[in-house]
């Protein structure tokens, strides 16, 4: 198995993080699945998207200083968190 570093902007970092998140992926599999073609996978993103709702959590998310920043330790706390 062979190992890939890149170096980001700490704002980078937590924006990537908190998509994962929201995609119920981890950061290596949200990024592979964004770079990597997919056989006819439903994007977990793009599905959370499709919810105006969800869309707006996500991007009031995304815009929360990183000091405010909430990290879950599962899918089913973040859906706790936003009502789902």
């Amino acid at each position: 198995m062979s190992r890939l570093s890149i170096e980001i902007e700490p704002e980078h970092h937590r924006q990537i993080k908190t998509l994962a998140t929201f995609a119920g992926l981890s950061i290596k599999d949200y990024i592979l699945a964004k770079t990597l073609p997919a056989k006819a996978a439903v994007d977990p993103t793009q599905q959370l998207m499709e919810s105006p709702k969800n869309a707006a959590r996500l991007k009031e998310a995304i815009a929360v200083p990183s000091s405010e920043h909430l990290v879950f330790a599962s899918l089913k706390d973040l859906e706790y968190a936003l009502g789902i």
